[in-house]
């Protein structure tokens, strides 16, 4: 018997992550708003104009259908639109005081938190690009925004030396649409059919999932009946990281440790679940 994975559900996180994304912030000191980030050169006042800016972005296009629409000839050519999006933003957002930055957060991610909670979740909502679908329910499409916000939220927190949404309830979510990524990362990958890797993600919010090779491409499952040829262990530290390019080779591959087929095994290693 194989049981496909689905999207998690999400939604309901999402008041919660904001509430405590404000609190975070509203306890920083001028210097904790100036620290560097994992961003290369953004600060932690700078990745909260990002979310901010995702929000807007989130909102007009999703919501209210109301913003510019382009086309891309190359998938290179959107990953350079987006980088350069998000860097005028910013720059263009940096005047913006503190307290105004904070009420807006607040303002746009209640308006947020009520789309997301209004959707179908099973509505078909167009490809996502890192699950390899050709098209992704709109509940997978709002957990990868939830991991969108989750992770810069941990940007912020690293910076500042803070622990925060690592307790199960999140960890999971974001891990549980994170894997999604699998069948892309091995779409290239040979393999007899029948063929199983188990991942498996220790520590608070992990889990095991089966990817299995079928007649037309590889396939995630929570569980399957099969014998796996490799098993692909990471914590769940290592895993986020890995998924969002937050770790070099080096990091990434003392992370892992797989027990079989080493090559079908580290193929994981080049899994990605961001845009990027």
């Amino acid at each position: 018997m194989r049981i496909p994975v689905e999207a998690p559900s999400t939604a309901h996180l999402f008041p919660l992550m904001r509430a405590e994304l404000l609190r975070v912030l509203n306890s920083l000191s001028a210097d904790q708003w100036s620290a560097p980030t994992a961003c290369a050169g953004w600060s932690v006042r700078d990745v909260a104009l990002h979310i901010l800016g995702d929000d807007v972005g989130l909102l007009s296009g999703l919501r209210d259908a109301d913003n510019p629409r382009r086309q891309f000839n190359t998938f290179a050519d959107l990953i350079s639109f987006i980088n350069e999006r998000n860097g005028v933003w910013v720059e263009a957002t940096r005047r913006m005081s503190r307290p105004v930055l904070l009420s807006l957060l607040d303002f746009l991610g209640a308006q947020w938190a009520e789309y997301a909670a209004s959707v179908d979740p099973a509505a078909p909502a167009g490809p996502i690009g890192w699950t390899g679908n050709d098209q992704d329910p709109m509940g997978l499409h709002i957990a990868r925004e939830l991991t969108e916000y989750w992770m810069h939220h941990q940007h912020i927190c690293e910076a500042v030396g803070v622990t925060s949404l690592k307790d199960e309830r999140f960890f999971h979510a974001v891990l549980s649409t994170f894997i999604h990524c699998l069948p892309r990362t091995y779409a290239a990958t040979a393999a007899p059919n029948g063929t199983l890797v188990q991942v498996v993600i220790t520590g608070t919010g992990g889990g095991t999932w089966q990817l299995v090779r079928e007649a037309d491409r590889w396939r995630l499952y929570t569980q399957t009946d099969l014998v796996p040829t490799s098993v692909v262990t990471l914590d769940a530290d290592t895993a986020w990281k890995l998924f969002t390019k937050g770790l070099d080779p080096a990091a990434i591959s003392a992370g892992l440790h797989v027990e079989g087929d080493q090559r079908l095994g580290r193929v994981m290693e080049t899994a990605i679940a961001i845009i990027a």
